[in-house]
């Protein structure tokens, strides 16, 4: 019997358990691995195709191929953990594979046969979208492959480097016949010293996401006091759509946005080093204030030094904050996930309504890191996150929270300043309009200083993909 809407809404409290599937078996047996949870290896490399216009039947026998051999199911995925932990054998080669509008066309398939979403539709490029809602870079500043016309991405992951290279190696070899590699990214997992990933600046990464397996859930319950302060928990519709094209009852897929996003360590760390003296306070607090944790994890909102758990907690909420005494409303995590923040504000709903909405603007994020492999290391270009993240509504999710907490300077109040991390402001930055950040002086006390902390991350391309069904992959013909 097919999943229905209310199976996608109304998720078991624990999630959903691979282990005892019952009647989500068969949507994880046709949904791609990487979207319910990540994948979980350490290197990747990303190939973005276009197909060849006159091997178009070509290219469908190669895709059928290629995900028989390699696209990785999200119940393989979760067997392949499971046998990891009970006898330690690691999983085979991962793979997804994403087309773009462009790509559905560029096989034949006609408008109606193409996912519906609007952006993805439109793609990155698109004026309205680039310029009016995401704020990004013109596209003639992009990194030259992401100017081309995607088609395809086909991710490939492994944790043993070598035997990645040789598989991406003999994949790109039989691509010839059939598709042009316009361009190609190579990721890793970055760790720091505590063996926790982190990302460039030298953060912890990933902490708070939705999570829809049983085991992520009880083992995050466990670590954060049964989730009483926020539940990471996600029903399936925030991240998955139906696949018209499955050839199963219970066909599904996701929408996953791509961005490169490069990184100016160095600047970054003295513009933090500033700000440190700026407000005289020391250097770790005025790096939690710019982002919302310390680099260990731990939130601002809850300690004004790191605590230096293995694994820091989710567990907490801006209640005992409202004022932004202690974490800034303009903090990365404060602006991307304001935990009820949108409640508070005169035009919202009711606190509870207003929570629920904000919850369903989640993605789950799958970023890797790319360039320099040193995390001590302070490079002013060429390095960075590679961001995926997955949803079911682009335009409700990833291109809200970009255009409409990130970037704006007057969310979640009027004058709070824009994302220092990820914001975009559309506008040179001497622009007189521009709002200039209040910094808290001394952790929880009203008095502030201002102070403008410069955007040290740089978008060089991107694009919207859509993750099909396995079975659509494995009959095109």
């Amino acid at each position: 019997m097919a999943l229905t809407e209310e199976d996608l809404k109304n998720v078991p409290e624990t999630g959903i358990d691979p282990e005892n599937a019952g009647k989500y078996q068969g949507l994880l047996e046709d949904l791609q691995g990487n979207i319910l949870k990540g994948h979980g290896r350490d290197y990747s490399v990303h190939l973005f195709l276009e197909w060849k216009s006159e091997k178009v039947a070509e290219a469908k026998n190669w895709i059928q191929t290629f995900a028989n051999c390699y696209v990785t199911s999200a119940k393989q995925q979760a067997d392949e953990a499971l046998r990891y932990r009970q006898e330690g054998i690691t999983g085979k080669v991962f793979a997804n594979f994403l087309l773009t509008r462009h790509g559905y066309e560029a096989l034949g398939f006609k408008p109606f046969q193409v996912p519906k979403d609007q952006p993805f539709t439109m793609g990155m490029k698109n004026e309205q979208i680039r310029q009016d809602f995401l704020k990004d870079p013109e596209v003639k500043d992009w990194e030259a492959g992401f100017q081309k016309e995607i088609h395809a991405l086909l991710l490939i992951a492994d944790d043993n480097l070598i035997n990645l290279l040789q598989t991406v190696n003999q994949v790109s070899q039989s691509l010839r016949q059939v598709a042009v590699i316009i361009h190609r990214e190579d990721g890793f997992i970055l760790r720091n010293k505590a063996g926790q990933i982190i990302e460039h600046f030298g953060f912890v990464d990933g902490v708070s996401q939705p999570l829809f397996i049983k085991r992520d859930i009880v083992g995050a319950q466990t670590n954060d006091c049964n989730f009483s302060q926020w539940d990471p928990r996600a029903s399936l519709d925030i991240i998955l759509v139906k696949d018209y094209n499955g050839k199963t009852e219970d066909s599904y897929g996701s929408y996953l946005v791509y961005r490169k996003l490069e990184q100016n360590v160095k600047a970054f760390h003295e513009d933090q080093q500033q700000l440190a003296k700026t407000l005289n306070i020391k250097n770790d607090l005025a790096g939690a204030l710019v982002m919302g944790r310390f680099a260990d994890g731990t939130p601002v909102t809850k300690s004004d030094i790191p605590t230096y758990a293995v694994t820091p907690t989710n567990n907490f909420n801006y209640d005992e904050d409202v004022a932004a005494t202690k974490c800034p409303f303009h903090a990365h995590i404060r602006k991307t996930n304001p935990r009820g923040d949108t409640g508070r504000v005169e035009s919202a709903p009711e606190f509870d309504e207003a929570l629920r909405i904000e919850r369903n603007h989640r993605i789950a994020r799958r970023a890797v890191s790319y360039g320099e492999h040193d995390p001590t290391a302070k490079p002013t270009e060429g390095s960075g996150l590679l961001f995926l993240c997955f949803q079911a509504d682009i335009e409700n999710q990833f291109n809200f929270m970009q255009s409409r907490w990130a970037n704006p300077d007057r969310f979640v109040d009027v004058g709070v300043g824009l994302d220092p991390v990820i914001g975009q402001p559309g506008r040179p930055k001497d622009d007189p309009r521009n709002v200039i950040s209040k910094w808290p002086t001394k952790w929880g006390e009203k008095e502030t200083k201002e102070y403008h902390f410069e955007l040290w991350v740089k978008m060089k391309g991107g694009e919207y993909f859509f993750a099909p069904s396995i079975s659509f992959l494995t009959s095109l013909d």
